[in-house]
């Protein structure tokens, strides 16, 4: 099993949106058995691939109700004795399975605080271990946050990419992910940077030419020659909790669809660029 995870410590880049497209064309175009976990208590991977019914979610955050789902990411983080299989969910789509995230994972930090005993930043990758002939692909959605539930993420992973907006919040982003990468790879020395990709993009802009340009300079051997361009449809099928490419089902498909196959057929590329070697 390959585990990527996708990061920006910068918000409203587009990583959730790539992580739930590219995880259901693995597996529904290039038929790849896919396991996607939730990092993010924002639970918007989640609500696109579980039975979460996110009209009920928002009923119960402006009331204050919380509900914890019984068995989700955060029961990996909290009891090191959990079965993995407890908390994966099969959803819709062939080949494609889930662990949720919940509300209250945001205070999962606060709790593993009070774990001594176990190194904090490899629980999740401990519990993966138990699937790792299961699936061809893990794929990991994480919070615009440098946490150590984030951390955990980095640590279980063997790429690490980077979606990004051309605007300077995403520089800075880009910064503090690159830094964090470094300290990470010391004690997880097979994690390597996937690459860094645009999305949302406009090449007719003067400040995604800049941007652009400046990342080229820095980073140029990490950035991925395909940009995701913006399309309604990524807000369309989030709102109606369908994949991309199912909600983009004609025969022509829209450009920001055809823009994630071929990003998607570039991640499967390099894993065949690894195998060669």
């Amino acid at each position: 099993m390959k585990t990527i995870v996708f990061l920006n410590n910068k918000g409203g880049v587009g990583k959730t949106a790539s992580v739930t497209t590219i995880a259901h064309m693995l597996s529904a175009v290039h038929g790849k058995k896919v396991l996607l976990v939730d990092l993010d208590p924002q639970m918007n991977s989640s609500m696109m691939y579980s039975d979460i019914d996110f009209i009920n979610i928002f009923r119960d955050v402006y009331s204050g109700r919380q509900k914890r789902i019984r068995q989700s990411v955060e029961t990996l983080f909290l009891e090191k004795n959990a079965d993995i299989h407890d908390c994966i969910v099969h959803t819709d789509y062939e080949n494609l399975d889930i662990i949720p995230s919940c509300l209250t994972l945001s205070e999962v930090e606060e709790l593993m605080k009070a774990d001594v005993m176990t190194p904090q930043q490899f629980k999740l990758q401990k519990h993966l271990k138990n699937v790792q002939n299961e699936y061809d692909y893990c794929i990991i959605d994480t919070s615009p946050s440098i946490s150590i539930i984030n951390i955990n993420g980095l640590v279980a992973a063997d790429e690490l990419y980077i979606p990004l907006r051309c605007d300077g919040g995403s520089l800075l982003g880009v910064a503090i992910i690159m830094n964090i990468y470094h300290t990470v790879a010391e004690y997880n020395p097979k994690l390597k940077i996937g690459g860094m990709f645009f999305t949302q993009w406009n090449g007719r802009k003067n400040v995604s030419k800049t941007v652009y340009s400046l990342l080229q300079d820095t980073f140029g051997e990490y950035i991925i020659p395909i940009t995701v361009s913006t399309s309604k449809n990524i807000e369309e099928c989030s709102l109606m909790q369908l994949p991309l490419l199912a909600y983009d089902n004609g025969k022509n498909k829209s450009r920001v669809t055809e823009d994630y196959l071929k990003l998607t057929e570039y991640i499967l590329s390099k894993e065949i660029q690894t195998d060669r070697k």
